[in-house]
């Protein structure tokens, strides 16, 4: 018998109970696998947290693995491993004979469970382009693109163009002018009388249109239908997914977008909400960051490190991935043995062993990390670290020979070492262990095309200098504001972007925990003595380099100003 906790509401009720049941149905599942196994005479392995290269994966297509119902999961020269739901049929007899041709030894062959298969095939970052269209899958032909592209000139035109659609081809327009735009989710809210949709262009939501509740039914009768989840549930969350595919070019190529749905009661019903991950965004250079001088050369020598922990802070939606996996892009070689544990995967890195977290399965970021730690890593990339289990292991592991990186959610960069000793972590071990710790928001690139430069006033100028009094001189030269040619850049707005703003980058307080720090963590020292010492040490504050970049050109006053009041 499953017991609940009494103060849960009923939708909570519901779904812990769903999360449990498919728990014990997961296992049952592996269990059965196992048994099969056992009386095949053949080795069993769960492949659902395993560790798998996308290069080795993708040795075998995506097509065949489907057809065969068995995956490549391992190859290291001439050790090969290969896992199957049915080992002994003729398709997997005949992949196996083309893999020893191809490789020149026998592979070993292991059974595996379908939730494996599964999980293994969501793992593949390239399909062949003539693949047949699968369940859960939205396609979009080019003269559809196209005749969104010319809709999208902007907010209120799209917006017109939207509502002017059959309601049948609704969803597709949403997402294709949301990819066009740039959009990272899409929300779609109903209100008592219409519906509402929004785009997150540049971290701020924009709004695109209103439209009749009778659209909104059908939008989200689609979305579920797509995402697999329940039509006839309405009063419970739901969470699920389904892949686009965009045509590129005339070549064939196909960009597609993993976009995970979650659909929430509400007082006027379902609200739905789309983010959107495109398969094909690469981790983007450290230079791109927005990183200045200092910083930029901080974090390439602690890079370089063999051991320790380099920390990322922030709320959702700074950035923090970002940054890490341009991390992981700038040390990885053939050399090093990289392992990421993530919720989910956003950037696919080659030559990385990427592995995504699974609440349903058991599969937490604690049980993940153990796993990662029994398969030889040089170097591990941690999602984040929520509880004091995953916290003392991380930092296990950074003073144990291997570099860490991970996030946590905390305002500044300061209030990550309190956060992890409330956590649990002992002030005596996590001193040794930390390398790093940075601190970032995301602000919006003043449009080239539409900007438009002004001289500031005396107040604007008294307001920086306020702020940046005590930044050290080599960071930033105060004489700066005394020049009378300055100027500062004014966001405007044009067909090329939105509201005059167009890309976003970093603002950052990043410092090291040197000798002086560490000291300051065994003593106990509070919040506020740490970002003093490391203020000294040269770090300016995420307002200050906020600052910097209006000075050059990057962003404006006022967009600094709303990421400092947020």
């Amino acid at each position: 018998m499953v017991s609940l906790d009494p103060v849960l509401s009923e939708a909570e009720r519901k779904k812990e109970l769903a999360s449990k049941l498919k728990l014990m149905s997961s296992d049952q599942e592996e269990h059965i696998a196992e048994v099969r196994a056992q009386e095949a005479g053949l080795p069993y392995i769960s492949l659902v947290t395993f560790p798998i290269d996308s290069d080795v994966l993708e040795l075998v297509s995506k097509t065949r693995a489907r057809e065969t119902d068995a995956v490549l999961f391992y190859h290291q020269g001439k050790d090969v491993r290969v896992g199957a739901v049915e080992p002994r049929s003729e398709k997997v007899q005949e992949l196996m004979k083309d893999l020893i041709k191809k490789f020149g030894a026998a592979p070993v062959l292991y059974l595996i469970s379908r939730r494996s298969l599964a999980a293994c095939l969501a793992r593949y970052r390239r399909e062949a382009p003539q693949e047949a269209v699968l369940e859960g899958e939205l396609s979009v032909n080019a003269n559809e693109v196209t005749l969104a592209g010319e809709a999208v000139k902007n907010l209120e035109e799209l917006g017109a163009r939207i509502t002017s659609l059959p309601p049948s081809q609704i969803l597709q327009a949403v997402v294709v002018n949301a990819t066009i735009m740039g959009a990272s989710d899409i929300h779609i809210e109903p209100k008592e009388k219409n519906a509402r949709l929004r785009f997150r262009v540049d971290g701020v939501l924009q709004d695109i249109t209103n439209f009749a509740r009778d659209g909104w039914s059908l939008l989200l009768s689609r979305i579920k239908v797509l995402s697999r989840l329940k039509l006839n549930v309405h009063e419970t969350p739901q969470d699920g997914s389904f892949v686009l595919r965009l045509p590129l070019g005339t070549a064939g190529e196909e960009n597609i977008y993993d976009i995970r749905v979650s659909i929430l009661p509400g007082g006027w019903g379902e609200t739905i909400v789309m983010r959107l991950l495109s398969r094909k965004m690469e981790a983007v250079s450290i230079t791109d960051l927005g990183m200045k001088e200092r910083d930029f050369q901080l974090v390439q020598a602690e890079l370089k490190r063999a051991n320790g922990m380099i920390l990322v802070t922030g709320p959702t939606g700074s950035g923090k991935t970002t940054t890490l996996a341009s991390f992981i892009k700038a040390v990885n070689t053939p050399e090093l043995k990289i392992i990421t544990l993530e919720d989910p995967i956003e950037y696919r890195l080659p030559g990385v062993q990427q592995t995504q977290i699974d609440h349903a399965a058991g599969y937490t970021f604690a049980k993940g990390l153990r796993s990662i730690l029994r398969q030889d890593p040089d170097m591990i990339l941690l999602g984040e670290m929520r509880d004091e289990e995953t916290a003392e292991t991380a930092v296990h592991a950074a003073l144990t020979g291997h570099l860490v990186f991970s996030t946590l959610h905390t305002n500044n960069a300061a209030g990550a070492i309190p956060r992890l000793v409330n956590m649990g972590a002992k002030p005596y071990v996590l001193a040794p262990a930390l390398n790093l710790i940075i601190a970032q928001r995301l602000v919006r690139k003043v449009c080239p095309k539409c900007a438009e430069e002004y001289k500031p006033d005396a107040a604007i100028k008294e307001r920086i200098a306020e702020v940046m009094a005590g930044v050290r001189t080599d960071v930033f030269d105060p004489s700066r504001l005394k020049n009378k040619k300055l100027t500062i850049l004014k966001a405007v707005g044009c067909k090329a972007c939105v509201n005059g703003y167009k890309g976003r980058v970093g603002a950052f307080e990043i410092f090291a925990v040197d000798n002086n720090i560490k000291e300051l963590m065994i003593e106990g020292a509070n919040e506020f003595r740490v970002q003093e010492a490391a203020l000294k040490q040269g770090m300016t504050t995420i307002t200050q380099d906020g600052f910097i970049k209006v000075l050059d050109h990057v962003t404006s006053l006022e967009e600094i100003e709303r990421i400092a009041e947020e």
